[in-house]
């Protein structure tokens, strides 16, 4: 909500990799063909879901400002758990992975993180620190009469 398109894609992008050069530098992940294909499924899907979030966002653009954000992330959550599904299911494997008590963790772990960084960019935004969202401001103005 407070990126620019492309900075919005950027930093997505960004930390993707940076979770690869965890994954496979640090933990370890397993250098095969299937293990680099769901890597990039991953890339896909979450420049996809950070698409689709910005898309919602816009659409919702009368809702306050928690609301819309967390309409966004529910949907981007059901977005991406569903595409890495289909993956799965198509024949990358791991379906198990999608098991409710797992998807259930992680959803909460991404709510959890939301607050706290809603919170912290509030927190910015009362001291001065933090620009108000840049979807806000790329809305066409209507003509004054």
């Amino acid at each position: 909500m407070t990126l620019s398109r492309p900075d919005a894609i950027r930093t997505t992008v960004a930390l993707w990799m940076v979770n690869q050069v965890i994954g496979y530098g640090v933990l370890g992940y397993p250098r095969t063909v299937s293990s680099v294909t769901w890597g990039l499924a991953i890339g896909i899907a979450a420049v996809s879901c950070t698409l689709v979030a910005r898309l919602i966002i816009r659409r919702l653009s009368a809702a306050r400002g928690p609301i819309r954000a967390a309409v966004a992330l529910g949907a981007t959550f059901a977005v991406y758990e569903a595409a890495l599904f289909t993956l799965a299911v198509a024949g990358l494997g791991g379906t198990g992975s999608f098991a409710a008590p797992i998807v259930g963790r992680v959803l909460a772990i991404n709510v959890a993180a939301f607050a706290g960084l809603y919170a912290l960019h509030r927190i910015g935004f009362a001291v001065g620190r933090a620009r108000p969202p840049a979807i806000a401001k790329t809305r066409p103005r209507l003509p004054a009469f």
